[in-house]
């Protein structure tokens, strides 16, 4: 059977960064109130925001394969010209998920 997570090896300030994006682009995209399925979906979104912010030094964290696309797009979006981060760590940050 496939493997159903894969490891993305970041700093600690990395996850930090990523956590915080993936956050905002969750109450962004998903917002409370909305159907079920989008409530899965932010649900999702913010498990995997923790995994982040929890990583206590530099290291791998896991998640879940299915998480990859959502999860680049929230990067890709808080760090682009229309997102509220820092553009300039976009590239960066974005290509962690292509790996």
């Amino acid at each position: 059977m496939a493997d159903k997570t894969f490891a993305i090896a970041v700093s600690q300030s990395q996850a930090l960064k990523i956590a915080e994006a993936i956050e905002v682009y969750a109450h962004a995209a998903y917002p409370v109130g909305g159907s079920d399925c989008a409530q899965v979906s932010r649900d999702a979104l913010l498990d995997s925001a923790k995994a982040f912010s929890s990583l206590e030094a530099d290291g791998i964290v896991q998640v879940r394969k299915r998480q990859r696309r959502p999860l680049k797009a929230a990067v890709d979006w808080y760090f682009s010209m229309e997102g509220p981060g820092d553009h300039s760590k976009g590239p960066e940050l974005g290509a962690l998920f292509e790996r």
